[in-house]
């Protein structure tokens, strides 16, 4: 591949945009920009010698030492073969990714803790909140001048603020806060899973992930574990009036009971009030008391 120190690129007046675009490493871009900035006031440029390898598809890579065997030569660039390798492949993840560095009970297996749900401004950990601990360092962070303040505390460059609808630049999206509606309705099976496992998204009630599958994921873990006090066919009865309620189909559920048979096992078989989920539904203490004929929050 054909390589070329920095100091000859800038003498062909090659920019750090020129180089993005041709899907070079985001480091060697940064380093690149550095020693175009330094020209003008240093003598010392120690980066002037650094190598650029001019990669042709589908090799990629700061030494284009790697390659994607999905490829075929209409691509013109990187990010055209990932998007469109989404698409005929689509991402649906089938457990957690999960942070490891908190010990946190998130609930009944596979549930855990998402990086998303750290100072989310809801407890998700059981055993004690420890998600939510020294959050509070965030909301008195300060960013300087030419910089723009995250709602999160996060702060970035103020050319980044609502620079481009697809790609906030703050965690939590609130850059591009007016139209982030775009974020979360561009944020299904066909992307690649990076675009929504980079930011927060506030559309669900129980994770600050992006990614939905995530949320229907906890949902099923918080009722996949009985109690052991209630008839296991009231206990699926219930399960699958909740599942006819969200998703209105499942085919396990039809060999259980239909939506009014459901109504029907649960009259019959179930005590007079059981939580369920068996946890917390909301700050680690608040849970869900289901009578026969009410329901309540507890």
């Amino acid at each position: 591949f054909p390589k070329f120190t920095f100091d000859q690129l800038s003498k062909q007046n090659i920019t750090s945009q020129q180089l993005y675009l041709w899907s070079t490493p985001i480091d060697i871009i940064e380093d690149y920009q550095f020693y175009l900035n330094q020209l003008s006031i240093s003598d010392d440029l120690v980066l002037s010698k650094k190598i650029f390898y001019n990669c042709t598809l589908p090799r990629f890579g700061s030494m284009c030492q790697y390659e994607i065997d999905y490829y075929h030569s209409n691509y013109m660039s990187l990010s055209e073969m990932i998007n469109d390798f989404y698409h005929i492949y689509k991402y649906n993840p089938t457990n957690f990714t999960c942070y490891t560095h908190l010990q946190c009970n998130r609930g009944n297996s596979p549930a855990c803790l998402d990086w998303t749900e750290i100072c989310n401004e809801q407890i998700d950990c059981l055993d004690g909140g420890f998600d939510e601990e020294y959050c509070w360092q965030l909301e008195i962070n300060e960013c300087n001048e030419n910089e723009y303040r995250c709602t999160n505390g996060q702060c970035i460059a103020k050319s980044f603020f609502q620079d481009d609808i697809y790609a906030p630049d703050c965690l939590d999206g609130s850059d591009e806060i007016q139209k982030s509606f775009v974020i979360k309705a561009t944020c299904f099976q066909e992307m690649p899973s990076f675009k929504c496992e980079d930011v927060t998204c506030r559309i669900s009630p129980l994770t600050s992930s992006c990614m939905k599958k995530r949320e229907k994921l906890i949902f099923q873990s918080m009722h996949s574990i009985k109690d052991n006090s209630t008839y296991n066919e009231c206990w699926s009865a219930f399960q699958c009036l909740i599942v006819h309620l969200r998703d209105r189909v499942d085919s396990n559920c039809n060999n259980v009971c239909t939506y009014d048979m459901c109504y029907e096992i649960i009259e019959h078989d179930c005590p007079d009030m059981l939580y369920i989920p068996t946890i917390p539904v909301l700050f680690g203490d608040i849970y869900f008391a289901y009578e026969k004929y009410n329901s309540t929050m507890l």
